[in-house]
């Protein structure tokens, strides 16, 4: 996504990693830190008994994809970078 500018990742907010500080810190246009974690559900809808382990940030690459996350709704703290 870097060497195109244009989507959105959801990935650990790991934020202290050579990988963050490369990839989002110096490269994405904006970060949505997840409030909470993430949790899944099983085909049928039932809630499986972990969640995801670690918190979770969606990060954006290119301008309408930090309206996309501006807009989305999803509780937690939008970053401009």
């Amino acid at each position: 996504m870097v060497d195109h500018g244009n989507g959105i990742a959801l990935i650990f907010a790991r934020t202290e990693t050579k990988m963050f500080f490369k990839y989002v810190w110096n490269a994405a246009d904006a970060a949505l830190f997840i409030e909470g974690r993430l949790a899944f559900r099983h085909v049928t809808g039932t809630a499986a008994s972990n969640n995801s382990g670690a918190p979770s940030v969606l990060v954006a690459y290119g301008k309408d994809n930090v309206e996309a996350l501006r807009v989305c709704g999803i509780n937690g703290k939008l970053i401009l970078l």
